[in-house]
């Protein structure tokens, strides 16, 4: 009996083909394994019990990050297959002329415990290897060019395979058998150091632990260029590491003048490092981790997520790492050099390879010439720095992943290495494009009811952003082989985002449509849930571009199960100043707020407020806002907490730390019609008789929960039995906030929904807009 079975899903890049020609042997079954286009063909002759016992095998299993989605069974005739002659099962060349059904691509891979065991393990012929990896590890859809997934078509292709590598990936009972990153330390990649500014720093002082110190010896004279990166990082320096996706800046997180000297290199004062800890016994020294959390860093994806943090140290991280923040940013090493670079260090922060707001960079000549570039300018101070790169060539950046979790629920921050480009199912049957928005930007393409978000793609303002997000869609339509069939975009005119679908559908003549921004928050939700039947939207944030052409932000829809979203609540409209100054300046936003709600000024007015106001009366480069944003960053401005965003959402992400440090809020209230007048009356009222910051602070949190709350309470014969409440946009990643609204809308029978596999701020909304045109 000869059987045919194709493969669908999550079957290439795991170890899949080799995983399959052992079960083969076990059941003394002859045939071959081959990848085709993307799926994987197998071709097996046997006895008909060994051979269901194959299918079933098949069906129930798969190796650790692969998933199955279809099995299709045919007989076929001996005349008609050309098996071996020897009567072996083969791993077969594969067939890159057919591209079937679409394709599944793995994320990149942490390292595995196997491999970090061998990487450890002074007898093993992979000791050190700072590039080890096996059929289930290491990177994948940074190095793959094209499919099917091969040596050849992935940039391991450069480095050719020494006899040692070549049996092992031949070898039967290898684990390596077919490992398509297959190499050791003959024959592959190669770390390089440079130091680029600073003395050489002494070698790591000898007083360490005994098994740090061997290890580290061992690497002084088997890998030393690492052992001098290591070296830089100890004595106070920085190093620039090339990892799987880019390029990380790392420092010791103990050393309050190293973390300075970070800061002024990668321009970025107020925004809280992440910090890499050997393991999550170390993680629980500095922060509370549960078992979501937990379950979260030692998964394959190896995420930063954040965590509480935990104040009463013997050794604390010094003060300018986290800043403000009550949280810890904490990852688990997910490759080689980084488990190398924690054993020995112990924590180490780890933050992107770039100035704020560009790409992350992985092209070693732009990194050593940044380097020597910010050096010159003469910020350092005698700094060490360094960079430590390798020559295996990454084909697109990478970014870490981004998360916490809330309620027992994940929410990405930023989705990027270890989940993209993981599709998501969806219940959309057309093949489409959804071009996103402009800020913290991804778009996708919808096919087979699967959604393949791109990564975090930064914020469009950046010129080195705009060419990554054309490079990528024309890198997935290349992997992929998308085509769609239409297209969908945000409604502001003004968006890159917009732009680039407005030449494609264009270009194709296709079919676009707009889609309104907080609409597709929304929709981005029920989506991703499959939510059926009617849905309360919230859909919270800084800005949007409205169908009445103002900027929206507060928004709540009644979607009704169809095509119907009707918005039925907002903040009232204010009048304030437009352009980026009235989006970043936190003093504009909150004169041009009182002065909507007729709040004269608290001492005599300044220039400045006389100047906003006569601006406002007269309608000079003003614009109409609902924008829940702009609210939490005028209160940030009226406590005196931040007056100014150098990042987005800064106002309120610092709004949201103290008020993390009360334990009750001072009582608030926002009207249910969306009026703000009272509640800054009482807010000055409170500053005026002394009542703590952080008390204020966490009860205007409250009163926006509590404003949530009652708008649901007023719409709830509007909804079916299962009650379904989605809460999506920006503002939503306030931890407080998230779960006060949770906790409050359970409590009173509603289920409510957030985006768990995709960011809720405008990182998720393409996924609304594809849902909303297919509908």
């Amino acid at each position: 009996m000869i059987r045919k079975y194709t493969i669908k899903g999550l079957v290439q890049g795991i170890g899949y083909r080799p995983w399959v020609a052992k079960l083969a042997d076990e059941l003394n079954i002859e045939g071959y394994v081959r990848n085709t286009g993307g799926i994987v063909t197998v071709v097996a002759a046997g006895e008909d019990d060994r051979l269901d016992e194959l299918q079933r095998r098949l069906s129930q299993d798969v190796p650790t990050g692969g998933f199955v989605t279809s099995i299709d069974e045919e007989e076929l005739q001996e005349k008609d297959v050309k098996l071996s002659a020897d009567h072996q099962f083969k791993i077969v060349e594969s067939d890159s002329d057919v591209m079937a059904n679409l394709p599944l691509i793995p994320a990149d891979i942490c390292t595995c415990d196997k491999c970090k065991e061998e990487l450890l393990d002074s007898y093993n012929r992979r000791y050190l290897h700072p590039f080890i990896s096996c059929t289930i590890c290491g990177p994948r859809y940074s190095i793959i060019e094209c499919l099917p997934y091969d040596r050849d078509t992935i940039t391991m292709g450069d480095f050719k395979m020494c006899p040692e590598c070549e049996r092992e990936y031949t070898g039967k009972l290898d684990r390596r058998r077919h490992a398509q990153t297959i190499a050791c330390k003959e024959c592959g990649p190669k770390l390089s150091f440079e130091q680029v500014a600073g003395d050489k720093p002494a070698a790591l002082c000898k007083a360490q632990p005994q098994k740090t110190k061997c290890l580290y010896e061992d690497l002084q004279v088997q890998v030393p260029q690492l052992a001098a990166a290591i070296d830089i990082i100890a004595a106070g320096g920085i190093l620039a590491v090339k990892d799987i996706g880019g390029y990380h800046l790392a420092c010791n997180p103990f050393d309050e003048k190293a973390v300075a000297a970070l800061r002024t290199l990668k321009h970025r004062e107020a925004k809280a490092f992440a910090v890499m800890f050997p393991d999550v016994d170390a993680v629980k020294n500095y922060c509370q981790v549960n078992d979501e959390e937990q379950e979260l860093l030692e998964s394959p994806a190896r995420p930063i997520v954040l965590l509480n943090r935990i104040y009463d140290n013997t050794k604390p991280l010094a003060d300018n790492v986290c800043l403000t923040s009550p949280q810890v940013g904490a990852m688990l090493p997910c490759n080689p050099v980084q488990i190398l670079l924690a054993e020995i260090l112990g924590p180490v922060i780890m933050t992107s390879g770039n100035a704020s707001g560009d790409v992350l960079e992985t092209d070693d000549d732009k990194m050593l010439n940044w380097l020597k570039d910010r050096v010159a300018e003469g910020d350092m101070q005698g700094t060490p720095i360094a960079i430590l790169s390798h020559n295996r060539r990454i084909l697109r950046p990478m970014d870490d992943s981004v998360m916490k979790v809330v309620c027992g629920r994940q929410q990405f921050i930023r989705r990027a290495r270890g989940y993209v480009p993981n599709p998501i199912s969806v219940d959309i049957s057309d093949e489409l494009f959804a071009a996103g928005g402009d800020l913290k930007s991804s778009f996708c393409f919808i096919k087979n009811g699967l959604a393949y978000a791109s990564q975090y793609l930064g914020d469009m303002e950046s010129v080195s952003c705009q060419h990554f997000y054309r490079d990528e869609k024309a890198a997935m339509e290349q992997v992929f082989g998308f085509k769609p069939e239409a297209m969908a975009v945000d409604k502001h005119p003004g968006y890159f985002s917009r732009r680039v679908g407005d030449e494609a559908a264009a270009r194709e003549n296709l079919k676009l449509t707009q889609v309104q921004h907080h609409k597709a928050h929304v929709a981005s939700v029920i989506a991703e849930h499959k939510l059926i039947g009617p849905v309360l939207g919230f859909a919270f944030d800084g800005t949007g571009y409205g169908d009445d052409g103002s900027i929206w932000g507060s928004e709540t829809f009644l979607w009704d199960g169809k095509s119907e979203m009707t918005r039925i609540a907002h903040l009232k409209e204010m009048r304030l100043i437009g352009g980026d100054e009235g989006a970043k300046n936190c003093d504009t936003i909150l004169t041009g707020m009182l002065h909507n709600n007729k709040i004269p000024a608290a001492k005599e007015p300044s220039m400045d407020w006389q100047l906003i106001s006569a601006a406002i009366d007269n309608g000079i480069n003003t614009v109409t806002s609902t924008s829940m944003g702009r609210l939490f960053d005028a209160v940030s401005a009226l406590l005196d907490i931040c007056h100014y965003n150098s990042y987005e959402g800064q106002a309120p992400v610092e709004l949201e730390n103290i008020a993390a440090r009360a334990q009750e809020g001072y009582p608030l209230h926002i009207g249910v019609d969306g009026d703000t007048k009272m509640l800054f009356e009482d807010i000055v009222y409170a500053i005026s008789n002394n009542v703590d910051k952080a008390q204020i602070a966490r009860g205007f949190i409250d009163a926006v929960a509590d404003y949530i709350v009652a708008i649901a309470g007023n719409h709830k014969q509007e909804l079916d039995d299962k009650k379904q409440v989605v809460l999506s946009g920006g503002t939503f990643l306030n931890r407080i906030l998230l779960e006060r609204v949770i906790t409050e809308l359970e409590t009173q029978g509603f289920n409510v929904y957030i985006a768990s596999q995709l960011p809720p701020g405008d990182g998720g909304i393409c996924l609304g807009q594809a849902y909303l045109i297919s509908r």
